[in-house]
């Protein structure tokens, strides 16, 4: 159960929510994918190929609806899957404070 105040389901992640990178983790890129690391939780974590994608889009912050368009504009699915699949991960990377929304 997520903490947002919407209309909208639970999860969903508003259109105009800005999605920015914690300024609390450090990363690499290594053989093309980012691994990064929260000293604050003494965790690493690892992005693959897409996922690094993401990370590199939201350099400088951006909506969450211009980073949608932008992937749907460059991978061949549908935009229900992309909205779902990058909620997920944007959602999963928010509890580890690897990313914000506001």
């Amino acid at each position: 159960m997520s903490d947002r105040k919407s209309s909208q389901p639970a999860d969903a992640i508003a259109d105009a929510a800005i999605v920015s990178r914690s300024p609390s983790i450090l990363t690499a890129e290594v053989d093309g994918e980012i691994v990064m690391m929260s000293i604050e939780q003494g965790r690493y974590f690892g992005l693959d190929h897409i996922g690094s994608d993401i990370w590199k889009r939201i350099e400088p912050p951006c909506t969450f609806a211009t980073l949608i368009d932008g992937l749907a504009a460059d991978y061949e699915a549908d935009r229900t899957t992309i909205v779902t699949e990058v909620q997920s991960l944007l959602d999963h990377m928010a509890k580890h404070d690897i990313v914000r929304f506001r």
